[in-house]
């Protein structure tokens, strides 16, 4: 390059904040990449390297030309890669979505890049009275993907509530995929009960996933809402969880909500809360969650830990256990008994 060129660039480089704002579009274009090429099918197609030719043939491809960008996007982030004529997956990203794991963190990336993406983008308008967003009736099932991030520490919070208790009947409010009660089912086999949720394609998906692994004899999956339980949703009940669930109600219902579940309990029956709190802005993703729950219909701010123990004791409950569940995060595990 001729040295006045570089010099000239740089002197662009010395302005202030440019160095990392260019480091952050790098990013950005590599997460754009990877919910492209995953929506398309393009990863799953390149698990086995292939050639150009045959991606158009097994992806439908009616616009060479997109394809092409498409593929370019991906060599120049590196999550692709390309060797005499054919492309494979590169980098460690897009590897880890096409791992048997991958969907939950194929999910993040959805997640991140449009209802997330949504929150900031019409911030402007939604701050100054214009219409929160609708979206709610369409990401439950994303919503329940998503979910699965946080499995292993829910499973072990669980497996402290549980474990040795004999019977144990569960009521999982906001069931989602189901694997709830799957852990639940691991740590005591005595489980059994009901899971609860309001949207359609997650029921459906809960449901075959408690028939896949073998647990219909121990747990019913029913579509509604915990305000106006449906029949099947009788106590006494020895566990209800509620993960992730609490901003779906304003505080006045809140109160309710746990007033009427504390009815639903056994004499030693257990109220389990897991969710991410308002961090105060000490928790980037829980403050990039409570920007998208103020940004949607239907969900209300994260509530701080404080609110919430103060609703459980002003509810009855004699016996309030936290849990901090993630080092560094607001996400914390609350254990309410009446003895």
């Amino acid at each position: 390059m001729n040295l006045r060129y570089t010099l000239s660039f740089l002197r662009i480089l010395k302005v202030p904040g440019l160095f990392p704002i260019m480091k952050d579009c790098q990013a950005l274009v590599r997460m754009h990449f990877i919910l492209a090429a995953y929506e398309s099918g393009l990863l799953k197609a390149l698990i086995v390297p292939c050639e150009k030719r045959e991606l158009i043939e097994r992806l439908h491809v009616k616009r060479q030309d997109l394809l092409d960008a498409l593929l370019d996007a991906g060599l120049a982030t590196k999550e692709l890669g390309m060797k005499t004529g054919a492309f494979f997956i590169k980098g460690k990203r897009s590897k880890a979505i096409v791992s048997t794991r991958g969907d939950m963190l194929a999910a993040m990336i959805q997640a991140n890049l449009t209802y997330y993406n949504d929150a900031y983008r019409h911030a402007t308008d939604r701050l100054q009275g214009g219409e929160l967003g609708d979206d709610l009736h369409d990401i439950g099932d994303l919503v329940a993907r998503l979910s699965k991030v946080g499995e292993p520490i829910i499973k072990d919070f669980l497996s402290g509530i549980i474990s040795g208790k004999n019977p144990l009947r569960i009521l999982d409010v906001g069931c989602g995929s189901g694997m709830f009660l799957h852990s639940a089912h691991s740590a005591n086999r005595n489980a059994t009960g009901v899971g609860l949720d309001m949207d359609d394609a997650v029921v459906q998906q809960a449901k075959n996933n408690i028939a896949e692994w073998g647990l219909k004899d121990c747990f019913r999956v029913l579509r509604g809402d915990i305000r106006y339980p449906p029949e099947g949703i009788v106590g006494p009940f020895d566990l209800i969880t509620l993960f992730s669930i609490l901003y779906y109600f304003n505080e006045d219902d809140r109160v309710e909500l746990i007033r009427n579940l504390r009815a639903m309990l056994s004499p030693q029956g257990v109220l389990a809360v897991a969710m991410t709190c308002h961090s105060k802005g000490t928790d980037i993703l829980a403050a990039n969650l409570n920007m998208v729950n103020c940004s949607l219909k239907g969900l209300t701010r994260l509530p701080e830990l404080n609110e919430i123990i103060s609703i459980l004791k002003g509810c009855g409950f004699r016996y309030i256990d936290t849990h901090h569940l993630m080092p560094g995060s607001t996400f914390y595990g609350i254990v309410a008994t009446n003895s």
